[in-house]
């Protein structure tokens, strides 16, 4: 959400470049049942003690971004495959239903694996819910060319196949990337 934030950041400040987005599947969590756990019991297996220091170094960044994070909302960490496949099936609203799947989980604490507000979410956009074997598939080839590229967190941002930048920097950090696939769409 920061990431994505700061890139909405950097196309602003850029002033000369506009972006079409494509979403790919990576879970931060891949061994995550398929109902999920208990929020708290999450966080103690992953980060111990160090917990809620992370997640409040997390929420002074977004606060810095203009995100409100409601970290304490959450009730259950979610296997994400189903609100993922939705986003692989949105097409052209893709950017829009990440946003909303961020908002819902990130700052109401809905449990984003729930049948209801997967049916809900995809009723509004008028996505095919549950997702198509087509999809399914894309999303697991997605998994598995994350792992092969050695990809081990979010955001991870490609550009043209060619440059990476992996993490939530800040907006300028984007700009030498933008004028690289300027550069080479112009032929420079």
């Amino acid at each position: 959400m920061i990431g994505k934030k700061r890139l909405e950041d950097a196309v602003e400040l850029h002033g000369g470049i506009s972006l079409r987005i494509n979403w790919r599947a990576f879970l931060l969590n891949p061994n995550m049942p398929p109902e999920g756990m208990d929020r708290q019991l999450y966080i103690q297996k992953k980060f111990g003690n160090a917990g809620p220091g992370f997640y409040a170094r997390i929420a002074a960044t977004g606060k810095d971004a203009g995100i409100d994070f409601q970290f304490e909302r959450i009730r259950r960490t979610p296997d994400s495959r189903g609100a993922i496949a939705l986003v692989l099936s949105a097409d052209k609203a893709s950017d829009d239903v990440k946003q909303d799947l961020f908002n819902a989980y990130f700052q109401q604490g809905t449990d984003i694996s729930s049948n209801d507000f997967l049916t809900d979410l995809a009723g509004r956009y008028h996505i095919p819910y549950p997702s198509s074997e087509g999809v399914r598939r894309k999303l697991e080839k997605d998994l598995s060319e994350a792992q092969r590229l050695g990809i081990q967190g979010v955001p991870y941002f490609i550009f043209e196949n060619q440059w990476a930048l992996s993490g939530a920097h800040p907006p300028e950090s984007f700009l030498p990337l933008f004028d690289a696939v300027i550069a080479q769409k112009s032929g420079n």
